[in-house]
């Protein structure tokens, strides 16, 4: 009788270590498609599949500031998909607070202003619940912007991207500018071509 509880007791002990090992690995796994280049993720709030870049641009600001929190701004192009209605957008958040009545950013792509859609400022605007992407700081401003075809293209082709937006300052406002050279990055090229 002994041996025969050891071995049960033994069986049971390498099953659950066999579904240990196998969970670890899935969740190990999960975690893995922020290094990509391009995401597909399903929402679970809105039902809707999500591709978007793995980690946003990041674009730096081009004036010095004393503050490391307000030094980067975030890009990122994201596509929503529900039941086969596809809708392109663009995602910026600057960390700069802004009212919500403000002057949208410009974005200009290889020196030349880039024809952005209609703005939102909340997730909401896409049909999310939430960001796509993750929230670099709490206090960043976040836009949403439509896309369509045209415009990804020329994101896709970008060799610089810039962003623009008037900051409030004591002294009024003033122009900011947010930088960066996607030249050797592929993450805007392959969204673009999917």
């Amino acid at each position: 009788m002994t041996s025969r509880r050891q071995s049960q007791t033994v069986g049971r002990i390498t099953r659950f270590l066999g579904a240990l090992i196998a969970a670890a690995a899935l969740a190990s796994c999960a975690a893995l498609p922020d290094d990509s280049n391009v995401v597909e993720e399903l929402d679970a709030d809105t039902g809707a599949t999500v591709a978007r870049l793995g980690r946003p641009l990041e674009l730096y600001r081009e004036s010095f500031v004393q503050d490391a929190t307000g030094r980067f701004a975030f890009f990122g192009p994201f596509e929503t998909n529900q039941m086969g209605t596809r809708e392109l957008f663009l995602w910026l958040a600057v960390p700069i607070e802004t009212a919500k009545d403000a002057e949208p950013p410009s974005v200009e792509v290889n020196g030349t202003p880039l024809a952005l859609g209609a703005m939102g400022r909340a997730a909401d605007f896409a049909g999310l619940k939430g960001s796509p992407y993750k929230l670099p700081t709490p206090w960043s401003s976040m836009y949403y912007f439509k896309l369509d075809a045209a415009v990804l293209a020329r994101l896709g082709a970008a060799n610089d991207i810039a962003v623009r937006v008037l900051e409030p300052t004591k002294d009024g406002p003033v122009q900011t500018k947010f930088a960066t050279k996607v030249a050797d990055d592929p993450r805007l090229r392959e969204f673009a071509a999917r």
